[in-house]
């Protein structure tokens, strides 16, 4: 009556090690997917900011024009479409009218926005409602490849995402596969 032994517990360590083994994986996991849901909801808040801070740049630069904000021309020359980009008359070198300060403040907005968002364009209305009010929607690529001419099509498609979004304003509805942020300003 000496020491008795349980022969039909043997490996049941290993066995629990590895069930605890798996439950760290996937919480490690979940952890990995949490945190890349968190980059890219700060990527597309970082963008929307960027957005915000370009709608307000335009509105200084209509401001400061007052040969356009004083007589309200029509056309207006800060209505601009998407993928259209003023000619650079280079009003630091020379003298410009009011219009030509329009497409000079247009042509230097839309550079640094299409350097600051990825694939960054814009459209500027004006309102159907107020005739002094004028729309800035805003596109950009949500998601896009830095070295997108480098991918493969196969790696490209990770990089692609379809947006569909209205403003309800006529003419001015947001590109395909872009995210867009429309602001109304007031000059």
């Amino acid at each position: 009556m000496g020491k008795k032994i349980l022969h039909n517990q043997a490996g049941a360590s290993l066995i629990e090690a590895l069930v605890a083994l798996l439950i760290l994986a996937l919480g490690i996991m979940g952890l990995a997917g949490l945190q890349t849901q968190t980059l890219v909801d700060g990527r597309a808040s970082n963008q929307r900011s960027v957005a915000v801070q370009m709608a307000e740049d335009l509105l200084e630069r209509m401001q400061a024009n007052s040969q356009v904000r004083m007589t309200n021309p029509s056309p207006n020359p800060y209505v601009v479409a998407f993928g259209t980009t003023p000619t650079n008359p280079d009003c630091f070198a020379n003298a410009c009218n009011g219009t030509q300060l329009a497409n000079f403040d247009l042509w230097q907005w839309k550079t640094t926005l299409g350097n600051l968002l990825p694939a960054g364009d814009a459209q500027v209305f004006r309102s159907s409602t107020d005739p002094t009010q004028f729309g800035v929607l805003i596109a950009w690529s949500e998601n896009q490849s830095r070295n997108q001419e480098t991918t493969t099509s196969g790696d490209l498609a990770l990089y692609t995402k379809t947006f569909t979004v209205t403003t309800g304003v006529t003419g001015a509805d947001c590109p395909a596969n872009r995210t867009c942020h429309l602001v109304y300003i007031r000059p």
